[in-house]
C-alpha cells in the first residue's frame, strides 16, 4: 500500500490543496484541523510522514511535534512544518534542533519543493498494510451529572438547577484540553472568522497539575491578529514575554489612535503613538527642553515642509540628535504603561527583527511595566468584561507564580491577595472578602491572570462540583444582599404574597427608581464627584456602583421588564467612567456641559466640524489669504459662535482693508465681543495690539499686548511686538500717551 501522509492545518483550503496534490502523486492522505485532532489521527492512522502547520488552535505545531516525538515506536516519524506567520529563522532552527523537523516551510508553499521533501523523507521508510479505523470511543459521562449524583441528598436539590446552567458551558465529550474556551472569553481572529478559536491565555491549556500548581504553558500561541477586547494588551505582552519573541505589536483603538510596540526577546524596547500629547515634541515641551512657541513653530514647519516631527526638531536645531534619542527612550518608558489601558480595538503581531538597530532601544523591565500599567491605567470595565462568565471558577497557580512574585509585591504592596490563589478561591469569593478594598484587589486579580501567575481552568469532571457549589453560594449571597442595595427600605401593600415574589417586586422597584434617577444626572453627578476629581477617586466610586448595579447583585431575582433597565443603568455607569477618566473625552464632555448650560449647540460632531473649519481658516490667515478665510470663519460661527472664532473673524475683516474705518469699527466690535465672552482669550488682545500698532496708537498697542501676556505668557506676537517697541524706543511716556492721537480703539476698550 502507498505511504500514508497526515496533513494538520486549520485552514480547509490548504488541507484540500495538499491532499489533492499528494494524492495526485500517489500517496494516501489523511487530514486534521487542529493540534488535538492531529495527535489523535496520528495515533489512529499511524502515518509515515506528517506535515504540520505551526499556528494551530488548541495545540500548536511544536506541541504536536513533541507528542509525536514521545509516541514510542513511531517517535521517529519524519516531520515537515510550515507557517505563513512565523518566518523568523530562530523558529525554524528550534523546529529542526529540538523536534528534528526535516524542513520549516514558508507559506505560500512551493508544491514542487514539497514533493521533493516528502519523497526524501520517505526514502528509507517501507510501505505497509493499511490501518483500519479505530472503533469509536465510548461516550464520556457528563461530569456535572456525575458530580451532582455523588452529592449528598440534602444538597442535591440545591445543586441540580445550578448544575444545569454550569453544564451548558461544558462540551459533551473530550478532555479539558479539547474544549473551547468558556463563554465570554472565546477568541476568533478578525482575519479568519471561520477559524476554530485558540485558547485564551487566561484558560489552562490542559496540562498536568502537581501539588495544586498548573505545570504546563499558561498561554496560547499568539494569533497574528485579533480583538483587544477579547485579548487585552496585558495578555498580549505577557504571551510575547513568555515566548521571548521579537517583533512589532500594532494596536489601533476604535477612535483611530494607533500605537506600535517594538519587542526584542520578549522585552519592550521602544514605542510609537499618534495620540495627542504622546510624541517626542510634547515630551520635550513638558520637560522644558523647548518652549511653547518653538513647539508651535515646529508643528507649522512639519505641515509646511512635509517633514516628520523628528526631522523638524533637528532641522530647526531645537535639540541635538543625542537629546532626541534620550527623549525617545524616556517617551517610550512613559507610553508603555499607558498602552495597557487600551480597552477596545484590534491588534496585529508581526514576528520580525528588521527594526533592530533602526529605532532607539530603551531598557524596560517587562513585568514591572506590566504590573504598573495595570495598576494605573487598566480601567475597571475592562477587568469586569475579562472575568465575565468566569467569576466562580477556582483560580490556580502556575510555575510563573513564584518567579514573578517579587515584581508583583513591589507593584501591589497594599491589600496583596496573591496568597489567596489556592486552587479553591474564585474571583467572586476574593472580591467579596475584600469588599472595602475592591479598587486595589480587582486589578491584582487581573494582573495575576494576565501575567500567567494564575490560570482559570476549564470546567471539567475534576472541578465541576466546586464550580456548581460556588455558583449556588453566589446566588444565595446575592439574595441575602438584596436588602443592602442602595440602602432603600420599601413597604408593600400586599403582605400576603410569597416571600420570593415580594423580593422580586422590591428589586424591580429599586431598579426602576434608580433608572429614573441616573437618566437625569450628568456623568460627574452619577459618581458624586466634581470635574477636578482624581482618577483614583473616580475608580473607587466606580467599584461601589458596580457592586450595587451589576447584574450579579440581583442574582436569583426575577426582574422581568426591569432587567433591561438594570442593564441600561450599568451601561450608563460604565460610559460615565470611561468618559471622565479619559483626558480627551473628559475635556470634550466638560465642553458639552458648559455649552449646554449656556444654551449653545452641543452636537459634538457639529462642534468638531466647526473646529476643522477654524483650523482651515487659521491656515489661510497664516498664508495671508484673508479673502478665503472670511467665508470659512463665517460658516464656523453660524454653526458655533465661539469667542476664538469671533476674534479670528475680527482680525480677518481688519486685514481685508486696513485703511477702511468701517472695517476697523467692525473688527474692534467683534474683538470686544470675543473678550466679553471669554476674558482670558489672549489672541483677541494680540489682534487689538496689532491693530493699534499699525494705526500708530502706541500706548494702546502696549496695553493690549501686556494684557495678552497676562493671559498667555508665551504669545509670540505680543512678545515680539513689545520687544520691538523697546528696541526702537517707541514705548511712550505718560505725557506722550495723553497728547497722542486718539485711536478708534479707545472707544472700544476691552474688559478691565
Amino acid at each position: 500500500m502507498p505511504h500514508r501522509i497526515l496533513v494538520v492545518d486549520d485552514e480547509e483550503p490548504i488541507r484540500s490543496l495538499l491532499q489533492a496534490h499528494l494524492e495526485g502523486v500517489g500517496y494516501r492522505v489523511v487530514t486534521a484541523a487542529d493540534g488535538v485532532e492531529g495527535i489523535r489521527v496520528f495515533q489512529q492512522k499511524k502515518p509515515h510522514l506528517v506535515i504540520i502547520d505551526f499556528l494551530l488552535p488548541r495545540k500548536n505545531g511544536f506541541a504536536v511535534a513533541e507528542a509525536i516525538r514521545k509516541s514510542g515506536e513511531r517517535a521517529g516519524t519524519p516531520l515537515l512544518m510550515m507557517s505563513g506567520v512565523f518566518k523568523n529563522p530562530k523558529t525554524a532552527v528550534e523546529a529542526r534542533d529540538k523536534y528534528q523537523v526535516l524542513e520549516f516551510l514558508s507559506k505560500p508553499l512551493d508544491l514542487n519543493q514539497l514533493t521533493t521533501l516528502v519523497a526524501k523523507g520517505l526514502v528509507n521508510i517501507p510501505e505497509d498494510d493499511d490501518v483500519p479505523d479505530d472503533p469509536p470511543p465510548p461516550p464520556t459521562p457528563d461530569p456535572i451529572e456525575e458530580a451532582v449524583r455523588e452529592a449528598a441528598p440534602v444538597a442535591r436539590g440545591t445543586l441540580e438547577p445550578v448544575a444545569a446552567r454550569v453544564r451548558e458551558s461544558v462540551p459533551e465529550q473530550g478532555t479539558a484540553a479539547a474544549r473551547p474556551p468558556p463563554r465570554g472569553l472565546s477568541y476568533f481572529p478578525s482575519d479568519k472568522p471561520s477559524r476554530p478559536p485558540p485558547r485564551p491565555a487566561s484558560v489552562a491549556a490542559g496540562g498536568p497539575v502537581r501539588d495544586g500548581v498548573y505545570q504546563a504553558r499558561p498561554f496560547p500561541v499568539l494569533a497574528e491578529s485579533g480583538d483587544i477586547e477579547v485579548l487585552p494588551v496585558a495578555l498580549l505582552l505577557s504571551t510575547i514575554r513568555y515566548d521571548q519573541s521579537t517583533g512589532m505589536l500594532d494596536m489601533t483603538d476604535t477612535g483611530g489612535t494607533h500605537r506600535r510596540i517594538y519587542i526584542v526577546g520578549g522585552n519592550p524596547t521602544f514605542m510609537q503613538s499618534n495620540a495627542e500629547g504622546e510624541n517626542v515634541g510634547a515630551l520635550l515641551l513638558r520637560r522644558g527642553r523647548i518652549t511653547e512657541p518653538d513647539f508651535e513653530r515646529c508643528l507649522r514647519y512639519m505641515k509646511d515642509k512635509g517633514r516628520t516631527l523628528q526631522q523638524s526638531v533637528l532641522e530647526l536645531r531645537l535639540v541635538s540628535e543625542s537629546d532626541l534619542a534620550t527623549a525617545y527612550k524616556l517617551l517610550a518608558g512613559q507610553l508603555l504603561p499607558l498602552a495597557l489601558g487600551m480597552s477596545s480595538g484590534s491588534y496585529r503581531w508581526r514576528e520580525t527583527d528588521a527594526f533592530v538597530g533602526r529605532v532607539p532601544e530603551g531598557k524596560f523591565e517587562p513585568v514591572t511595566t506590566l504590573f504598573e500599567g495595570i495598576k494605573r491605567h487598566v480601567h475597571p470595565p475592562t477587568i469586569l468584561k475579562f472575568f465575565k462568565g468566569r467569576e466562580d471558577v477556582p483560580l490556580m497557580r502556575t510555575l510563573e507564580f513564584d518567579r514573578l512574585m517579587p515584581f508583583f509585591r513591589r507593584s501591589f504592596s497594599a491589600s496583596n491577595v496573591a496568597s489567596e490563589v489556592d486552587g479553591a478561591s474564585t474571583y467572586r469569593t476574593i472580591t467579596r472578602a475584600h469588599n472595602a478594598d475592591a479598587a486595589q484587589v480587582v486589578p491584582q486579580l487581573f494582573a495575576l491572570v494576565t501575567s500567567g501567575m494564575a490560570v482559570l481552568p476549564e470546567v471539567d469532571a475534576e472541578n465541576a462540583m466546586a464550580v456548581a457549589v460556588n455558583v449556588a453560594a453566589a446566588e444565595a449571597a446575592g439574595m441575602l444582599a438584596l436588602d443592602e442595595v442602595s440602602g432603600i427600605e420599601l413597604s408593600f401593600e400586599d403582605e400576603t404574597g410569597d416571600a420570593a415574589q415580594r423580593d422580586d417586586k422590591k428589586a424591580r422597584e429599586i431598579v426602576a427608581r434608580y433608572y429614573d434617577e441616573v437618566r437625569g444626572q450628568n456623568f460627574f453627578e452619577i459618581f458624586g464627584v466634581g470635574p477636578k476629581a482624581s482618577d483614583e477617586e473616580i475608580k473607587a466610586r466606580y467599584f461601589e456602583l458596580a457592586k450595587t448595579w451589576h447584574i450579579d447583585a440581583f442574582t436569583g431575582q426575577n426582574l422581568g421588564p426591569e432587567q433591561a433597565k438594570l442593564e441600561a443603568i450599568f451601561q450608563r455607569i460604565t460610559e460615565a467612567y470611561e468618559t471622565i477618566t479619559d483626558r480627551v473625552r473628559r475635556d470634550e464632555y466638560l465642553t458639552y456641559l458648559d455649552r449646554r448650560a449656556r444654551g449653545l449647540p452641543t452636537d459634538m460632531n457639529e462642534i468638531r466640524r466647526t473646529e476643522q473649519l477654524f483650523e482651515q481658516a487659521l491656515a489661510m490667515i497664516r498664508r495671508s489669504d484673508f479673502v478665503g478665510a472670511q467665508p470659512v470663519l463665517e460658516e464656523a460661527i453660524r454653526k458655533n459662535p465661539d469667542p476664538p472664532y469671533l476674534a479670528a473673524l475680527g482680525w480677518v475683516i481688519y486685514n481685508l482693508d486696513p485703511d477702511s474705518q468701517v472695517n476697523v469699527t467692525e473688527s474692534v466690535k467683534l474683538l470686544r465681543k470675543a473678550i466679553h465672552e471669554q476674558e482670558n482669550l489672549g489672541a483677541a488682545y494680540q489682534y487689538l495690539g496689532q491693530i493699534a500698532y499699525r494705526r500708530n496708537a502706541l500706548p494702546e498697542a502696549k496695553k493690549w499686548w501686556e494684557r495678552c501676556l497676562e493671559w498667555e505668557p508665551n504669545n509670540p506676537e505680543a512678545t515680539r511686538g513689545l520687544r520691538n517697541m523697546v528696541q526702537r524706543g517707541e514705548i511712550p511716556s505718560a505725557s506722550t500717551s495723553a497728547s497722542g492721537q486718539r485711536s478708534l480703539l479707545t472707544k472700544h476698550p476691552g474688559r478691565k
